[in-house]
């Protein structure tokens, strides 16, 4: 399908930054970060007690410092979660709800000298008493105390749900020779994660049910209190929601074990199919799933969903249709995004794109052209409209998280859709996907860039694409 022409000019526009974008070097395989985490869930008090120990390998010669990022921090009064056509949907009734984190010890195998939290309270920096050699083993132990915000976000609470995600200081992603720290958003995924491996020890009252991204490996129910015990390996994040009215059904494809939980939903069954051929369909068109199983939790959450590795979450205020098509998008991030990893903050477009893509690539396998048309049609009327009342430099999708402050859907979801219809178009659908293909295979485990993705396109395509995102 070929885009008509005040928007093609568009996407052109938004291709010339990708090709001077970042070193492909960000995709080299990063040394394995592992997470032990002991976690206290407190509901009488909405508290979470962490205590995160971290063992990493020195990414360079010489470093003496490491950097890590709270997202808790993100609650905290002064900083914004959400943007202002948000903050009804976030906080429901009530007015705005503030959490906060409280950093209690900081302590490593080497003597830690002293540490910060910078401006807004999300950037933990340890500096240690000595510098270390480029591989060395850095071993600390980080204790904290967060109040949970009541809202209905990443991580806080609502409605007697307790979602825990990003809740663990995070080790900020060594690039161009020094930590990138990911600066706060109210709006969009303001993640970059490499692949890590974790496991957790929660603690929470034994009434409560726990979905979880990982796999529960020791349940123990001692007096009023359940021990849950789970473990998770190549993964970007490790989440869980927590309540007492989740219930759930259950399937496996492939030897994947799939888990829906919910609290109201009629068509329970129909919704878990459709997990299971999400699943099923991607890992047909872009290669194997990356992990052991796949959990989908609907619960109160103010955006349509969120992807977190081998865990999604969709709002329970869908419609059944707006709710499978979230699931489809939500369940395409477990490879763009979890598979082959890309830098949200700066780049957001890439994985969007891609997930939105492969909606449209599922319904056009499912239900046939029209049913593909349908999508990018849709995708093209938004887009149109963005094009028409904020011109040609409101429409560009290729900025940071910061640079898209409004008309982030449009724009990020949107656009660059478009961007790979035309692709399609250029070069054929079915070649396209089977490009995609060795793209996950290239880049799984890693961190791609917008440069990754188009030299890895040009390879498997026969032909150089770079015109392509500069005429």
């Amino acid at each position: 399908m070929k885009i008509f022409a005040p928007l093609f000019y568009i996407l052109f526009c938004c291709s010339l930054c990708f090709v001077g974008c970042a070193d492909p070097s960000h995709a080299k395989t990063p040394s394995q970060t592992h997470y032990d985490i002991q976690a206290t869930l407190l509901p009488s008090e909405n508290a979470l007690l962490v205590t995160t120990e971290i063992t990493c390998a020195a990414p360079a010669e010489g470093i003496s410092a490491l950097k890590l990022r709270l997202y808790a921090a993100t609650y905290s009064e002064g900083n914004s979660a959400v943007g202002p056509a948000k903050v009804r949907e976030a906080y429901g009734k009530v007015s705005e709800s503030y959490g906060n984190v409280e950093i209690q010890a900081v302590e490593g195998e080497v003597p830690v000298q002293d540490y910060d939290l910078g401006q807004d309270g999300s950037i933990l920096t340890i500096r240690f008493g000595r510098k270390f050699k480029k591989g060395e083993s850095i071993r600390l132990s980080i204790t904290e105390r967060i109040k949970l915000a009541k809202i209905k976000h990443h991580l806080g609470h609502y409605d007697g749900y307790y979602s825990l995600a990003h809740f663990y200081p995070e080790l900020c992603p060594f690039r161009d020779g020094k930590f990138f720290a990911c600066p706060l958003s109210d709006h969009g995924d303001p993640f970059s994660h490499e692949r890590a491996d974790f496991t957790l020890h929660l603690t929470l009252p034994a009434e409560y049910e726990c979905a979880s991204s990982a796999e529960e490996i020791g349940r123990e129910k001692q007096g009023t209190e359940r021990h849950l015990t789970y473990t998770l390996s190549g993964a970007r994040d490790i989440s869980l929601v927590a309540s007492k009215k989740l219930r759930s059904v259950s399937a496996s494809y492939d030897g994947i074990f799939i888990k829906y939980y919910y609290e109201n939903d009629a068509h329970a069954a129909k919704t878990l199919k459709k997990i299971e051929d999400g699943l099923a369909l991607y890992s047909r068109l872009f290669g194997t799933y990356p992990y052991a199983s796949y959990t989908v939790v609907s619960m109160p959450f103010c955006e349509a969903g969120a992807e977190h590795s081998a865990l999604s979450v969709v709002s329970n205020a869908l419609s059944e249709l707006q709710r499978e098509e979230v699931i489809l998008h939500e369940t395409a991030h477990q490879w763009w995004y979890g598979k082959v990893g890309n830098d949200e903050y700066t780049y957001p477009w890439l994985d969007e794109g891609l997930a939105e893509f492969s909606v449209a690539c599922y319904y056009r396998e499912k239900a046939g052209e029209n049913a593909y048309r349908a999508q990018i049609n849709k995708a093209r009327e938004a887009f149109s409209i963005r094009l028409a009342i904020k011109g040609q430099d409101g429409a560009r999708f290729d900025k940071t998280l910061a640079e898209l402050n409004e008309g982030y859907y449009d724009r990020v979801y949107c656009g660059a859709l478009l961007l790979y219809a035309e692709l399609a178009e250029k070069v054929g659908y079915r070649p396209l996907l089977a490009a995609l293909l060795d793209y996950a295979g290239r880049y799984d485990g890693k961190t791609a860039t917008p440069n990754a993705l188009i030299s890895s396109l040009s390879a498997s395509l026969g032909q150089d694409l770079t015109d392509f995102f500069q005429t």
